[in-house]
């Protein structure tokens, strides 16, 4: 997949600094993938085969960078440990062929195609790969991008399928600004709308950010069902609403067929 910008994940704030200190950072977030429900403190120790101290100590690092989260006493990994998945990924020829979908798409919708992934703070999505549509009159933007996730459709796909203890710390502590009169900025109908993305596999976001464009965006996952992308198809909305049934389903069809490249089995949207 080509990537026209990249970033790097932000540097541990790790208080233990021996030689150990790095692969036993690694086999948290090994520990953590394998576990998508969460693990206690006491079963991760267990897990490792580590004194608790020294873990707890580590896990705060983790977690003040958003490598992990701690919801109700269970530590999973947080929106930085999967931004830093899908980098490492992007140098894997299997993940690379995810970005080779993006122009069949392009030519089957006549619209501008996207794929994003969550910055390191989980806080906004990040386009890293993107293919304009043919049509003279196209949504145009640029990889490299940075979106808030509450008003866009690949980031509205982030929340619904991300960790839900991250989904509710979000909702707590963003303030929903309002780019055009159509920006929701109420949280009760927010969650409304990332609970229907969530049941139907489809996240949309109708001039949202800008006036006359409607996104439709579907979640990437990985072999283990963790989420690692956001498809997304962006049109001018006259055009959007002739062909509304028709970009929902081929963006669904895209995110699933993704996700299969990367090992996924078994149904794609699971009913939580």
């Amino acid at each position: 997949m080509a990537r026209s910008a990249t970033q790097t994940a932000g540097a541990l704030r790790m208080p233990d600094m021996t030689p150990r200190a790095p692969s036993r950072v690694m086999a948290v977030i090994e520990a953590l993938a394998r576990e998508p429900d969460g693990l206690s403190l006491a079963a991760l120790s267990r897990k490792l085969d580590l004194p608790k101290t020294s873990l707890f100590s580590l896990l705060r690092a983790l977690e003040s960078d958003s490598y992990v989260v701690n919801a109700h006493g269970l530590y999973r990994l947080g929106m930085a440990s999967i931004r830093l998945g899908s980098t490492i990924s992007g140098g894997v020829p299997q993940f690379r062929k995810i970005g080779a979908l993006l122009p069949a798409l392009a030519t089957r919708t006549g619209e501008t195609v996207m794929l994003a992934v969550p910055t390191e703070d989980g806080k906004e999505a990040f386009y890293v790969d993107l293919v304009e549509g043919p049509q003279a009159v196209r949504y145009v933007s640029t990889a490299g991008a940075r979106r808030p996730l509450y008003c866009t459709a690949a980031g509205r796909v982030m929340l619904a399928f991300c960790d839900p203890a991250f989904t509710r710390t979000y909702l707590a502590n963003t303030r929903l600004t309002a780019f055009t009169p159509q920006t929701t900025t109420d949280k009760d109908t927010l969650r409304k709308l990332i609970e229907d993305a969530r049941r139907r596999g489809v996240a949309e976001s109708r001039d949202q950010v800008s006036v006359g464009v409607w996104g439709f965006g579907a979640p990437v996952f990985d072999a283990d069902r963790i989420l690692v992308a956001a498809v997304m198809i962006a049109a001018p909305t006259d055009r959007a609403k002739q062909s509304h049934q028709h970009l929902a389903a081929c963006v669904l069809s895209a995110g699933e067929e993704m996700s299969r490249m990367l090992g996924l089995v078994g149904p794609y949207i699971e009913t939580r």
